[in-house]
């Protein structure tokens, strides 16, 4: 998304997509872009990916009171066999209502059939807030597996 160019508004009127039409609201999503803070997560390194792995991260003050704005997952390889399903808490209650979902043969959530799904209910975060994400599935042979947390101020 690129920033669109607007016409300049007169005095007493304000910058609204009635007044502006769409460049208005194309504009606010990329400065709303520019506040985002991504987060990587390593779950694994060359050893295959297993159920037991957790990673933890630690919520810095810079992105208190921000929410859980989208999630996604990488590997380096991909499952031979069965999708490698990953959860994400926030100390004990889960940020998703559908799981992260690397389905067998492929490296990214971005070609998963079943996207995960925030639970818009539980993705506020606060300073010291412990993150964890764990392996529901870890299908076979999957190695420098990760999970990108976006969160957005609010």
């Amino acid at each position: 998304m690129a920033y669109t160019v607007i016409t300049k508004p007169t005095a007493g009127t304000a910058v609204s997509k009635a007044n502006f039409g769409d460049p208005v609201v194309d504009n606010f999503a990329y400065l709303y872009a520019l506040r985002d803070e991504a987060v990587w997560v390593p779950l694994n390194g060359a050893i295959d990916l297993a159920v037991t792995d957790l990673a933890y991260f630690r919520i810095p003050a810079k992105i208190s009171g921000s929410t859980l704005y989208s999630v996604a997952a990488h590997c380096k390889d991909a499952s031979s066999s069965g999708a490698v399903e990953l959860a994400v808490k926030n100390g004990a209650t889960s940020m998703l209502t559908t799981n992260i979902t690397i389905d067998q043969g492929e490296w990214d959530t971005s070609t998963a059939a079943i996207p995960a799904v925030i639970d818009t209910a539980n993705d506020d975060v606060a300073t010291g807030d412990f993150i964890e994400i764990s392996v529901v599935s870890a299908g076979v042979g999957v190695t420098y597996c990760g999970v990108e947390l976006v969160f957005r101020p609010a």
